[in-house]
């Protein structure tokens, strides 16, 4: 018999259940990558300057083919150069990060990438989730780059009901970050 997860937001509660949640970070990780569209919603809706929540990241020639070759949805996002842009972090965690509660920022604000998490695409066109499976709490603890939503769940159709999403909503956001990955690469 099928044990039902305990309720409410699956993000506010990996943090409990699995000691932090993929708005934290470690010392040497980086957060979501970020388009300019992405960095043009959040400035309009929180008024605040870009500085104060983007980070440049700057790559190599060679690690920016690799990202973009691992990411087909991020094809042509260095065309202008091996800079990344991610969201700042700030003790620990996403500027927006709200200990407890999760993103401060309305779904319809955050970036796309976030938006889309923990779904992937991968460069064979098939969706999946970005994070391996422990099939157990104390592992994916100790793992410390697990999604509860993924640990909770039995197959894909639970991933996407434990986000609230559908395989098409998935694949519309994953239209949306390829044509704004695109309009980025342009400038």
């Amino acid at each position: 018999m099928r044990v039902k997860p305990p309720t409410g937001p699956v993000c506010a509660r990996c943090p409990v259940m699995l000691g932090a949640s993929c708005c934290e970070v470690k010392e040497d990780e980086r957060l979501a990558t970020l388009t300019r569209a992405d960095v043009e919603r959040i400035a309009a809706h929180t008024r605040m300057a870009a500085r104060r929540f983007v980070v440049e990241e700057g790559l190599t020639e060679e690690e920016a083919a690799d990202y973009e070759g691992r990411r087909p949805l991020y094809r042509g996002y260095f065309r202008r150069g091996p800079v990344r842009l991610t969201l700042a972090v700030r003790a620990g965690a996403c500027v927006f990060h709200e200990k407890g509660r999760g993103c401060g920022l309305p779904a319809d604000v955050r970036p796309v990438a976030c938006r889309l998490y923990p779904f992937e695409r991968w460069p064979d066109g098939s969706w999946s989730v970005q994070v391996g499976r422990y099939g157990d709490l104390a592992e994916a603890r100790a793992g410390g780059d697990a999604c509860l939503g993924v640990e909770e769940a039995e197959s894909m159709e639970d991933v996407l009901a434990t986000f609230g999403t559908t395989r098409e909503a998935v694949e519309e956001l994953g239209e949306q970050l390829a044509r704004e990955t695109r309009e980025h690469g342009r400038g």
